[in-house]
């Protein structure tokens, strides 16, 4: 087949997906979910028929000779084309029957359509603008699926603030494709090789408003703030969009932009990325929801990955983020299994609070062993697949920062591994073992869903050993005393967390600690500044903008009001006059045609004589 209409079919299916559905209403409930998963299991079929060597670039004329429509296709693309519509394939077929109750199946799916065509435009496309196009429709798409259940207020407001948190950031993009236009004259992605040398304060600067996309899309400090609230979407919706795919996004776009960041932004993106990553681990810790624990875990991951790529090692962030994509996904899906499993039972209680749960291992076993799995990857445990990538990381961190200040974020990369293996022990810990804590529902009522969700969670899990990515289990980039230092804090973390929560009795001990001090840190610094400014803003406008508006407005009224008497007392006052002149004229001399001929005959003897007076006098 054509590799261009390859192409083509591939990005179009879930757009015909997605209108097919929603056009249908609900009488595409029952079959929705196996149409969606048919549409992305053919297109992740398709792009095993290409190669990177069938096709590199396919333009067509858009709006000029330099803007044109098209797809790059690299090695890189294809891997991200596969992840995509694999893991929206395994995520549909858990959604199958994690939905299957829900009156609205039809709209979900068709959603889930929009999202995947969406962000296969994203990895297809060839340059800034026509991923801009595609950045966008991701942002409406996730909007929408965060607030799938809108007759909930938490998830309207989820998705409200997601959209708009997106926004600020895509600001910033847009004005760093208006810069790179401007500089290069052109927003091809092959172009882009070569072009940061040295210190560059204009390109520094459009590499920094690009990355604003990545802060908002992957959630990065400060715009991080969207990611927890968006887990009132089905679980699912969290496995696809804010684990593996969307969030992705932001990693993929440095990656494309890496050729022209220049140094001086790559220390500002390792930074800001160090802070995601130690700010998430920290807030997962005091988390007693299940989804927002793993929420906080992805803001982490990301931040992790954003690091790598603001010290240099960009193939490494690549690396994680596929491996982090399927053990990230499996625990979603397994804590959904959890979720599902306990809403099944019964009703009445917060269902993904883990304070309510304990001993499910017995009740669960498939997704006991699922979220052990991935948990182990999580924490970077040796035989896992984020043992593999995580240490590559660690290693090329270490190596890039050994002889500068940067040196300070591989060992805070390394303190937050011991972080995530920490709380990642204590969910794994509080869920799955000691006491059943549900005084509402009896642990003999919670048993395991049916392989439609099973299967996904087994196929995650062992995509989440280290086989799937190197025969060595210990990575091609095996560096000795990196995988020791790493090994040893997540070790400790998890029997920190062992020791810990090793006799949880009740509920009560396990409260929800917020941290009040980074709270009122990012409230003081962040929240503050941005409402103060906002109520500025209101104020200029009510005052300063409304008070110019209306000044003008008043003055148009005095305006009108003195051409209006001018208009009436002079004007019509003119015309009145003249009128009057002409009426008593006509008046004056109609009374000399009185029609006698002796009269006139007089008057012209008078007028006469007259004349011959003024004549002679």
């Amino acid at each position: 087949m054509n590799p261009e209409l390859l192409l083509w079919i591939t990005l179009l299916l879930p757009f015909a997906g997605f209108l097919l559905l929603i056009l249908s209403g609900k009488k595409a409930n029952t079959p929705a979910g196996w149409l969606g998963l048919g549409l992305s299991a053919s297109g992740l079929a398709l792009s095993y028929l290409l190669t990177d060597q069938d096709v590199t670039a396919v333009a067509y004329p858009w709006l000029t000779a330099k803007l044109s429509f098209g797809f790059r296709v690299d090695e890189l693309t294809l891997r991200m084309l596969r992840l995509v519509l694999f893991i929206a394939s395994l995520v549909q077929l858990f959604s199958i029957e994690y939905m299957r109750e829900d009156a609205a199946r039809f709209r979900y799916f068709g959603f889930l359509q929009l999202f995947v065509g969406s962000m296969l435009g994203i990895v297809l496309a060839h340059n800034l603008l026509v991923l801009y196009v595609f950045w966008e429709l991701v942002g409406l798409s996730s909007y929408l699926l965060i607030g799938f259940w809108f007759t909930k207020k938490e998830a309207i407001a989820a998705s409200k603030k997601a959209f708009l948190v997106n926004r600020v950031g895509d600001v910033g993009l847009a004005l760093g494709v208006f810069g790179v236009y401007h500089r290069f004259g052109t927003l091809d992605f092959s172009t882009f090789a070569g072009m940061a040398e040295g210190s560059d304060p204009y390109l520094t600067a459009i590499g920094l408003l690009l990355f604003c996309g990545t802060i908002a899309k992957s959630a990065q400090f400060p715009l991080h703030i969207w990611l927890p609230d968006a887990m009132e979407g089905p679980t699912p919706v969290s496995a696809l969009i804010h684990a593996a795919t969307m969030v992705a996004a932001g990693v993929y776009l440095l990656a494309r932009i890496f050729p022209i960041l220049t140094p001086d932004a790559l220390v500002v993106i390792a930074s800001i990325g160090t802070i995601t990553m130690v700010m998430g681990a920290v807030y997962a810790l005091s988390q007693t929801d299940i989804k927002k624990t793993l929420a906080y875990s992805t803001i982490s991951q990301l931040g992790l990955m954003v690091l790598a790529l603001g010290v240099g090692a960009p193939q490494a962030a690549l690396f994680h983020l596929f491996t982090h994509a399927f053990f990230k996904a499996g625990l979603f899906l397994s804590s959904g299994s959890v979720i599902h499993s306990l809403h099944h039972a019964g009703h009445g209680f917060d269902a993904q609070d883990v304070r309510l749960m304990g001993g499910l291992r017995k009740q669960l076993p498939v997704t006991f062993l699922a979220y052990t799995v991935c948990a182990a990857a999580l924490a970077g445990l040796p035989l896992t697949a984020g043992f593999l990538s995580k240490d590559e990381i660690l290693h090329e961190a270490f190596t890039h920062t050994a002889h500068s200040w940067q040196l300070i974020f591989p060992i805070l990369a390394l303190i937050s591994a011991g972080l995530t293996a920490f709380y990642m022990a204590k969910q794994w810990r509080i869920v799955f073992f000691g006491n059943w804590r549900n005084p509402i529902l009896s642990l003999d009522q919670v048993h395991e869903s049916s392989w439609l969700q099973k299967g996904p969670l087994v196929g995650l899990a062992l995509l989440s050993l280290p086989f799937a990515f190197s025969i060595n289990p210990l990575g091609e980039h095996f560096a000795p005393l990196v995988a020791l230092g790493s090994t040893a804090v997540a070790v400790g973390g998890i029997a920190l967390a062992w020791i810990r929560y090793r006799s949880v009795p009740d509920a009560e001990s396990l409260r929800d600690t917020p941290l009040t001090t980074l709270d009122a840190v990012y409230q003081r610094f962040f929240v503050q500044p941005v409402l103060k400014f906002a109520q500025f803003c209101t104020w200029l406008d009510r005052v300063v903008v409304d008070g110019i508006v209306d000044g003008i407005a008043k003055l148009q009224v005095i305006l009108a009001h003195l051409v209006g008497w001018f208009d009436r007392n002079v004007i019509d006052g003119l015309v009145a006059a003249l009128a009057w002149l002409s009426r008593t004229m006509g008046d004056t001399t109609r009374q000399v045609q009185s029609g006698k001929i002796q009269s006139y005959i007089v008057a012209m003897v008078m007028g006469l004589a007259a004349l011959l007076i003024w004549w002679t006098w």
